[in-house]
């Protein structure tokens, strides 16, 4: 039962994120605010039984991050090798814990903890032609993605889109995910970027664009309002509450037009990184 499984995870000084119980619902948080909300026994007992439950990553109620590596798309030869790799990584990748693997029959999740928390970001991947596409557009294929604070993951025992359950491998358990050093969480990122096929590109940075909120600027009130003015795209609603502006690199925007995240990107903030991050993609500078 769902609730019995969110009741399980605060137990262990996790935090439980309610999600659908059909379809794609099955991997989406329902409530508003589950990235901060803190839900207590009470709460969660009064959640479906039926739906399926994540964990929000990041932050944690014992103070360490949970941080998970993600292998979705081609995961049946990546994961191997990846895996082969932190095996045989010498010291500063051994770990004295086996890896807490989750299997969903698809892709698989790979559970650490970390002293600090980090943002969730695309290590590894390619780009393909999106078939059918007249204008040449390409997709993002993810090898490995890190689910970091602000995202969540599916649990054990819940249902995946294609029919199977979330499973962990070898008999382990969530109190079995070892914790990092700094160290070793820099060498499994260098390691996972070793894995990308995307082509390098220069990074942007918002520090060469300051922004002051004068001008034409001062009239935008929040996050929301500037993307609405200014950036104009389809807009869809999540089940949580944010808005998606379609065909913007993943853009989504908090409902109270505080905040913002850019996955394409990975990056994010408030008013001034959105309009750095905004001009920056057009290559205009604000003063």
């Amino acid at each position: 039962m769902a609730n019995k499984k969110a009741l399980q995870l605060i137990e262990l000084g996790l935090h439980p994120v309610l999600l659908g119980s059909d379809g794609d619902d099955l991997k989406r948080p329902l409530l508003k605010g589950w990235q901060t909300a803190v839900y207590t026994p009470a709460d969660v007992a009064r959640w479906p039984a039926r739906n399926n439950v994540g964990i929000r990553c990041g932050l944690q109620r014992d103070g360490r991050a949970l941080i998970v590596f993600d292998f979705d798309e081609e995961a049946w030869r990546v994961f191997p090798a990846w895996s082969g790799l932190v095996n045989g990584g010498g010291a500063l990748l051994e770990l004295r814990q086996p890896l807490v693997i989750v299997t969903s029959g698809r892709g698989c999740h790979v559970y650490f903890y970390t002293t600090e928390a980090h943002p969730g970001r695309t290590l590894a991947g390619r780009y393909a032609p999106v078939e059918d596409a007249a204008n040449g557009r390409k997709r993002l294929v993810k090898f490995i993605e890190t689910l970091g604070a602000g995202r969540q993951v599916v649990t054990v025992g819940s249902r995946h889109p294609n029919g199977q359950r979330y499973r962990f491998s070898r008999g382990i358990h969530y109190e079995d995910i070892p914790t990092l050093t700094t160290a070793q969480y820099q060498a499994l990122v260098a390691l996972s970027k070793s894995f990308d096929e995307r082509p390098t590109r220069p990074e942007r940075s918002r520090a060469a664009y300051p922004v002051q909120l004068n001008g034409s600027f001062k009239a935008n009130h929040d996050c929301l309002d500037y993307a609405r003015r200014h950036i104009g795209a389809a807009e869809q609603v999540e089940r949580n509450g944010d808005i998606r502006f379609l065909g913007q690199g993943g853009l989504l925007v908090t409902a109270d037009g505080r905040g913002w995240y850019s996955f394409s990107d990975e990056t994010g903030g408030g008013l001034p990184e959105l309009i750095a991050w905004h001009q920056s993609l057009a290559g205009e500078g604000i003063c």
